[in-house]
């Protein structure tokens, strides 16, 4: 349902309908069913199997893609970059169950949402692979405070450190998240961090980090990035901060935008020691690619067709294992897009005729059009036997392009 963007249990019980549909699922389950199992029928499964269960697997698969060292280019200073950020999933005009969060607005009108924690393990080249979830709602119904993504973060961290006990990290996080309990949280499980830093939320530290760095004005170097934009890059070091040393790190970036200047600026805390030689890699490799999670991730889940925004399951279980299936789904989907597969599949093909062998967007146009062709084939083709005579074991990398 998620693969084939589907969008809905109804849509899903219509494809399912061929018997070409029944052969090719037959052919990756290696079952032997009479008929395809009705979408209820899974629904009711997935109120009944732990939440957990579906979650192991998406790490497993995350897992192997760091053990075979297909996301090793993707690290900075050695370290994954992990995005961590929340999203709404469901609103309601009225509570939907006792683990509702509640928020009454200015006009007085009151709604009921779901919301959910997501640490994804982003880079460069459009990467945005789930690894730990967390959902963020009141237990039964009873609460002093309501839960809330700070919260929600202290439980996430206990997951992703029994999750992955010895992979080095680099948390890449909004300006919620600059306090003293998450810089905390970061040193005691030897996490680097890049954390956005508003006036507002530390003005101590903010206000000390801009005064030094008036002071030192060796401690700034200009990038030209090309013929539109210069970026300003400028960092004070070793501020104190509870217990925590920090650096702190400024961008300015101007650019031309219909022939006017606009100028951004950005502010992080930082755990590495920032200079002239890696302040480049840490704005733009590193907190710049926070907004990975935003648009390759939520963005692209909510607007894509996926349907995150779509209650697929009324029970706290379900929807949580639908979530979770949709993450697999979005893995998959990254795989084969930003993987080489396609080519591959171009090179055994096309050797036969004179064609340019094209990555996967110049090959699809789009990825719309690529999973409008999957779902076309999945219910009215037998898999193609190209899918057997490539070699057994073959290396998919990401594609350069």
């Amino acid at each position: 349902m998620f693969l084939l963007r589907l969008e809905s249990r109804r849509q899903l019980l219509k494809e399912s309908e061929t018997e070409c549909f029944r052969l090719n699922l037959l052919e990756l389950s290696g079952t032997n069913e009479d008929e395809v199992a009705h979408p209820d029928t899974l629904n009711y499964l997935l109120e009944c199997v732990s939440v957990n269960e579906l979650e192991k697997v998406k790490v497993k698969m995350v897992k192997q893609l760091i053990k075979d060292k297909r996301l090793d280019t993707f690290r900075i200073g050695g370290n994954f970059r992990i995005a961590i950020d929340a999203t709404q999933l469901f609103s309601f005009s009225e509570q939907h169950c006792e683990h509702c969060l509640k928020k009454e607005h200015s006009n007085g009108k009151i709604t009921w949402s779901h919301q959910i924690l997501e640490a994804k393990l982003v880079a460069e080249n459009g990467l945005s692979l789930s690894i730990c979830s967390e959902p963020i709602e009141n237990e039964n119904g009873v609460y002093h405070k309501q839960d809330c993504e700070l919260k929600a973060l202290y439980r996430l961290e206990k997951k992703l450190k029994r999750t992955f006990p010895r992979t080095s990290f680099c948390l890449l996080l909004d300006g919620l998240y600059a306090c003293k309990g998450v810089l905390d949280l970061c040193r005691k499980n030897n996490w680097e961090y890049l954390i956005v830093l508003k006036k507002g939320r530390i003005p101590t530290l903010f206000d000390a980090a801009v005064q030094e760095k008036e002071s030192i004005p060796s401690n700034t170097v200009e990038i030209i990035v090309n013929d539109t934009i210069i970026q300003k890059l400028s960092w004070v070091c070793y501020l104190k901060y509870g217990k925590n040393y920090v650096h702190v790190i400024f961008s300015e970036e101007r650019k031309i935008e219909k022939g006017e200047e606009v100028i951004k600026n950005w502010v992080w805390i930082s755990s590495f020691i920032p200079d002239k030689y890696n302040i480049e890699k840490l704005v733009n490799k590193g907190g710049r690619q926070r907004w990975k999670i935003e648009n390759q991730g939520f963005k692209e889940q909510k607007r894509d067709d996926f349907g995150l925004e779509h209650l697929y399951g009324e029970s706290p279980n379900a929807w949580k294992n639908y979530y979770q299936l949709l993450q697999i789904a979005h893995i998959l989907d990254q795989l084969m897009r930003y993987g080489d597969f396609c080519k591959k599949l171009q090179e055994h093909s096309m050797k036969q005729q004179n064609k340019p062998i094209l990555p996967f967007r110049e090959y699809y146009q789009s990825t719309r059009n690529f999973v409008r062709r999957l779902a076309e084939s999945f219910r009215t083709k037998l898999f193609s036997e190209l899918a057997y005579i490539l070699p057994g074991n073959i290396q998919i990398r990401f594609d350069s392009g």
